[in-house]
């Protein structure tokens, strides 16, 4: 006698014939419905309280991996596997390349089961507290005011279709059904041929093939657009319910990421769901954050251990979306590198001498505010200066990613040489170095260009933000190199004054016109801490030396008008609140601007004291000596070490210590 067999659930609910095929039955095969079979499908509940014998509902059958042979990943040419390819005989070549990398696991091999359980836990808890329709509804609304994740993009809109269609179960271990079939999907490879489309590619992750990578980048989409949207009544209208949102959704997208890294199949979509949890915790945990830190360190190991720091033309049988989208996360995980590491002095770790430098087409992937692909690709790297755009070029992800990248690569040339400043070619160099920035930007289309005011910018609230930012780029490569031309940070030059006014200038801007723009790459918190504090000091450093031939070519009104409103949104918490991750930096850092404009209100009607009194320039010369040495270092010390200026100390008693 046949055994009787169970129906999956979205048959079981539409009350159709189900063919039993495992692991998707032929009815939801064909019509894209979520194909989920219950773990005791015939087990009967019993009313009564159960017995301390009984046992509860089996757990899915994860075992932990107990594969001796991981995956290696990418090896390189000193590799052993480099040696024996060439006596490797042709029927022995792996087909490798058509997968990225990846082979299916046995079932036997999958997963972590502690991870798996705890993630299944803190998706039941998600769920069962906020209703998963509004998530997705806050982030098709989030989407259409023109925001999105920036390396994700293609993905996001299909993320939220396909899960706010996966969770229709209600048995009892609904959670933990699901995440058998996450565990499964996620443990297959990936497929791509040449004449494979983004479509075609992004059904092997969606809707009943639904991964962990799946979840972990809607999920990271739903954190991001809390951040953006601070009103969203089917979700939150309170701070309160609105940080729980975002620290439960950032949980489910560590865990998700966890574990598909913990099942040792390297993929695209998993080095995509990488990159943006690791943005997410810049938001979440701040930039200064060891956590963020480390977080940008995984996902460069990921992708050294892809090899896309090696030349991806010379990979066959790649289709070209997937190339652009390999570049994409080359440039903005190259870019985010630089970034971060300027941002906290501490070192790079993706040196271009060991990368083959490649930047992403002009073009943007087809998304809500982009056009389809299209154009040549350019490549930029150590023997190829070719940095060419699009005439038609707009504004975009892909643009961002590809702009981005280029300034950092100028970046880490002023890095190098700052390692060699005693050289005696260091001004020839810098020299060169802003040649090659003044001709990116020239290069740069005039559409992409910001040619005056901000506000007198006309254009979407997208596209104005990323100007500001191309520009804001531009002029930190220039900030830069005249900061490592400098002898000591208390004689800033004029070059570098009128640099940083024009910073700050735009940084003011940015915030006071913060409701009129949608995030194209980087966040104003990112602008505020990144470009508009390290201008605001060097400002301040002229301003405090008093000496006529490095003030008078300032426009001393609108430099104090800038720093007047620079401090006043920070003081009243309009764009950071007591509890936000860079309150301390931002907080400290206007607390010191703040006594300054004080002190210069206070002594407007009084004749300036001269520089070169005795007593002046004694104490002048000891806050000298505490002030950082590291030309880099705008954070808490630089800011603590300013406010010990004898100009201020008088206005004020200096900042407590922390």
């Amino acid at each position: 006698m046949a055994s009787r067999l169970a129906a999956c659930e979205a048959c079981r609910k539409a009350k159709l014939a189900c063919d039993h095929q495992q692991p998707v039955c032929s009815r939801c095969r064909n019509g894209k419905f979520v194909c989920i079979y219950r773990t005791t499908p015939f087990k009967r509940k019993r009313i009564e309280k159960p017995s301390n014998l009984s046992s509860p509902d089996p757990s899915p059958s994860f075992t932990p991996r107990r594969n001796p042979y991981p995956n290696p990943g990418y090896l390189g040419s000193s590799s052993h596997a480099a040696i024996f390819k060439h006596i490797t005989t042709d029927g022995d070549q792996s087909a490798g390349a058509q997968t990225g990398g990846s082979e299916a696991l046995s079932p036997q091999w999958v997963g972590d089961n502690h991870l798996v359980l705890q993630g299944a836990d803190v998706l039941r808890h998600l769920l069962t507290t906020y209703p998963l329709s509004a998530m997705k509804e806050l982030v098709m609304f989030w989407l259409a005011k023109g925001a999105n994740l920036a390396l994700a993009e293609p993905f996001v809109a299909q993320c939220a279709e396909s899960v706010s269609q996966l969770f229709a179960v209600n048995d009892e271990n609904w959670h933990l059904m699901y995440a058998r079939r996450l565990l499964h999907n996620s443990a297959q490879p990936l497929q791509f041929h040449q004449s494979m489309n983004l479509s075609e590619f992004s059904m092997q992750f969606m809707d009943h093939n639904c991964r962990w990578e799946t979840i972990g980048i809607f999920f990271a989409a739903v954190s991001r657009a809390t951040i953006d949207i601070s009103f969203f009544p089917l979700l939150y209208t309170v701070a309160e319910d609105q940080y729980n949102l975002r620290r439960l959704t950032t949980k489910l997208s560590d865990f998700a990421l966890e574990i598909s890294l913990s099942l040792d199949c390297l993929n695209d979509l998993q080095l995509i769901a990488q990159y943006e949890n690791f943005i997410v915790h810049s938001y979440v945990d701040g930039d200064q954050s060891y956590h963020s830190w480390r977080k940008l360190g995984d996902v460069i190991s990921s992708t050294f251990a892809m090899g896309y720091h090696e030349n991806l033309e010379a990979k066959p049988g790649i289709p070209r979306f997937l190339m652009e989208l390999r570049k994409s996360a080359f440039a903005r995980i190259y870019s985010a590198d630089k970034n971060i590491a300027i941002f906290l002095g501490r070192p790079p770790r993706m040196n271009k001498r060991f990368c083959h430098f490649q930047i992403p087409s002009c073009q943007m992937a087809p998304s809500s505010h982009s056009h389809t692909t299209t154009g040549t690709t350019a490549s930029y790297n150590r023997n190829n200066n070719d940095h060419s755009w699009d005439l038609d070029s707009k504004p975009g992800y892909r643009a961002d990613s590809r702009w981005s990248a280029l300034c950092a690569f100028l970046k880490e040339e002023i890095w190098e040489l700052l390692q060699d400043k005693q050289d005696a070619a260091c001004l020839q160099r810098a020299s060169a170095i802003q040649h090659k920035a003044e001709e990116q930007w020239l290069a740069l289309p005039a559409n992409l260009r910001l040619g005056g005011s901000l506000k007198h910018c006309t254009r979407t609230p997208f596209d104005r933000d990323f100007l500001a930012h191309a520009r804001l780029q531009h002029l930190h490569v220039l900030f830069l190199l005249r900061l490592l031309l400098l002898n000591t940070m208390t004689e800033p030059d004029i070059p570098i004054i009128e640099t940083a006014g024009q910073m700050l200038a735009l940084v003011v801007e940015c915030i006071l016109l913060r409701d009129q723009l949608t995030n194209s790459g980087t966040g104003l918190i990112w602008k505020v801490a990144y470009y508009g504090l390290p201008a605001a000091g060097i400002i301040l450093l002229a301003l405090l030396k008093q000496h006529t031939h490095t003030t008078q070519n300032i426009a001393r009104t609108k430099i104090l008008q800038d720093l007047s409103v620079f401090v006043a949104e920070v003081q009243i918490g309009t764009i950071v609140r007591p509890g936000d991750p860079n309150y301390a930096l931002l907080s400290k850092a206007t607390q010191t601007i703040q006594r300054f404009l004080d002190s210069f209100h206070s002594d407007s009607g009084q004749a300036p004291t001269d520089p070169g009194s005795h007593e002046e320039g004694a104490g002048n010369d000891d806050w000298a000596a505490l002030l950082s040495q590291d030309l880099w270092d705008f954070e808490a010390g630089f800011w603590q070490s300013l406010a010990d200026h004898p100009a201020l100390l008088a206005v004020d008693p200096p900042l407590p210590r922390v």
